[in-house]
């Protein structure tokens, strides 16, 4: 990905957001319930809309523009879908954008 890209990426505030709450989702959804640990799987994508305060169709579209470019992990669990940060990729994509900037 393009450092452009990546910034590109990244300004959308919504997705900051989830990438945010992901980080650390024990305290990010801890008014809610769900019905596996965070750590087994992740975040069901429902908490992460209701979080995000966004119809189904939008929360899709963010949680999908960022799997692919692989800041995001999912797992389907029955009709359900859980995500998790791809820590490894957002240490990459910093790394681009900190060796871009530092460039300038």
């Amino acid at each position: 990905m393009t450092p452009e890209n990546a910034m590109k990426l990244l300004a959308n505030p919504t997705r900051m957001a989830v990438l945010a709450w992901l980080k650390n989702p024990d305290e990010a959804f801890a008014g809610y319930s769900q019905l596996y640990d965070f750590d087994r799987y992740g975040v069901c994508a429902s908490l992460i809309q209701d979080k995000a305060g966004l119809s189904q169709p939008a929360t899709s579209l963010c949680l999908k523009v960022l799997q692919e470019a692989g800041l995001l992990e999912a797992s389907k669990v029955g009709k359900w879908t859980y995500y998790r940060r791809c820590e490894p990729r957002i240490r990459e994509l910093a790394d681009t954008i900190g060796n871009f900037l530092g460039a300038l």
